[in-house]
């Protein structure tokens, strides 16, 4: 971004990028249902200089038995969580999420395109994106992961086992699933036991009136790893439309507030939402079950990598055991 640009204008491409990026979604979010590819690493001679064979959605790609240039877009969080000090990243970064400070020095490409990829000289492309294989293969081997093909936590032992990087990979899945059972165990209460939940957030009676998610803004948190329940009417709609994010009119969003939300504020915006008739009515609202989210945390919710999700593990139980006081 350039320096001079006001912090106004910078705030509203901020919104855009992620209003554009929350909408395309990257791909397919939320339905890590699908079985993983087998994936599979075989060393070859050679140690540091060497390579080893990776079995990937797209074939097997010789990988840099030690990778030093990486280059990577959606799973920045991932690459930084392996030890890894990429040559450059594309993507967003913000003050909130976990391994903010190792942004510092990191180039961020402009565009995810060819010409621009080429300037950093990879040894290394990790992506979501398939069409990424053809078109940037000659530039350096390429490892394609769709979104969805693998859980967060396969996606990060794949990868360590790929970069040689393992025992990172498995420290900080060793945590996270550790966190992750006693966060179980402390939701399997009567307080909260067979309770729903929904991820909402308000742009606005002309925009898209209430946004909801199941994929980022912690939704693969809640709903693949911690395995809670979306309102019946909102499962309803995301098998019905195959969209695992989308907009609801403020005349029907109550219907599908769950019995908790997690509610996103947007920066220096008062939900308009929340001034309507309907709002007070609303159970979760009534009951005090509004979890608010607010502006400054959209980096620790934006990625679901092993470590966003370790973060947004301990905000949201954190959030949940203030209301059972």
């Amino acid at each position: 971004m350039h320096h001079m640009m006001s912090k106004k204008s910078y705030m509203i491409l901020c919104a855009l990028f992620v209003m554009i990026f929350v909408i395309s979604g990257c791909g397919n979010a939320g339905s890590s249902s699908d079985s993983p590819p087998a994936s599979s690493t075989k060393e070859e001679a050679g140690g540091e200089s060497g390579t080893r064979t990776v079995s990937t959605i797209k074939g097997d790609v010789k990988v840099p038995a030690n990778p030093q240039r990486v280059v990577v877009n959606w799973y920045i969080g991932d690459v930084f969580t392996l030890g890894i000090k990429p040559a450059a990243v594309f993507g967003w970064k913000q003050e909130t999420m976990p391994f903010y400070e190792k942004f510092n020095g990191i180039p961020v490409i402009e565009k995810w395109e060819t010409e621009e990829i080429m300037k950093y000289d990879p040894d290394l492309i990790i992506t979501y994106d398939t069409k990424d294989y053809d078109k940037l293969s000659k530039i350096a081997p390429v490892l394609v992961i769709p979104e969805g093909k693998m859980t967060s936590v396969e996606r990060l032992k794949f990868l360590g086992q790929s970069t040689g990087h393992e025992a990172e990979a498995d420290k900080v899945i060793s945590q996270f699933e550790s966190k992750l059972s006693e966060a179980k165990e402390k939701l399997n209460s009567d307080i909260f036991k067979d309770k729903t939940f929904s991820i909402f957030e308000d742009w606005g009676s002309g925009s898209y009136g209430i946004y909801y998610e199941t994929g980022s803004r912690g939704g693969t948190l809640l709903y693949d790893f911690l395995e809670l329940h979306k309102p019946e009417k909102l499962n309803t709609l995301i098998k019905n439309s195959r969209e695992s994010r989308g907009s609801l009119s403020y005349e029907v969003a109550a219907e599908y507030f769950g019995d908790y939300v997690l509610w996103f504020k947007q920066e220096g915006k008062e939900s308009e939402y929340a001034k309507t008739k309907i709002w007070s009515s609303i159970p979760a609202v009534k009951n005090g079950h509004i979890i608010e989210i607010p502006a400054k945390y959209a980096g620790l919710f934006y990625y679901s990598d092993v470590a966003s999700m370790t973060g947004q593990l301990d905000y949201i139980i954190g959030k949940l055991l203030e209301q059972t006081k």
